[in-house]
């Protein structure tokens, strides 16, 4: 049950499709809780999940897992990228606003989960444990949610 916890239903077992398929996975149903309990409830699974998962990655790795494969990370990174995204989407007036500013937040979150930035990459690389699995993709996530605003409030501006 752990092991299926912390690949994300086994998507961190993809090798080097891991992160894409396993953040998709998690932008899709992120997507359907908003859709269907709302911003407040991502935000609260989310919380949740962050705190649940620093610890369950950690005993997975001390128990002899492999980081590579821990993919519960993306998960939580997303869904904070779209929240930030999400919140900024209503108030600009563009067509197609929200799936849009959902392609933005899956974009940019590869982008900085592959190229792991400055602080992200600190993290990663120095943070042992749960705690610098999650905690990277948590900045890499509210990093890609502002960059994915900020491409939004801009195009608004423009058309």
């Amino acid at each position: 049950m752990q092991k299926l916890f912390v690949t994300f239903l086994g998507t961190g077992n993809l090798g080097r499709y891991a992160d894409a398929v396993s953040s998709l996975l998690a932008l899709c149903i992120g997507t359907a809780i908003v859709y269907t309990a709302g911003m407040q409830t991502l935000f609260m699974l989310t919380f949740v999940l962050s705190i649940i998962a620093v610890f369950e990655s950690g005993k997975f790795i001390a128990n002899g897992g492999e980081s590579a494969t821990v993919a519960i990370d993306k998960a939580t990174g997303i869904w904070f990228a779209m929240m930030i995204s999400l919140s900024v989407a209503p108030t600009l007036h563009l067509p197609y606003v929200q799936p849009l500013a959902l392609l933005l937040t899956y974009l940019s979150f590869l982008g900085f989960e592959a190229k792991k930035p400055s602080t992200i990459g600190w993290m990663d690389r120095e943070l042992k444990g749960g705690l610098g699995i999650v905690l990277a993709d948590t900045v890499a996530g509210i990093a890609s949610g502002v960059l994915a605003a900020l491409i939004l409030t801009l195009l608004a501006k423009l058309f």
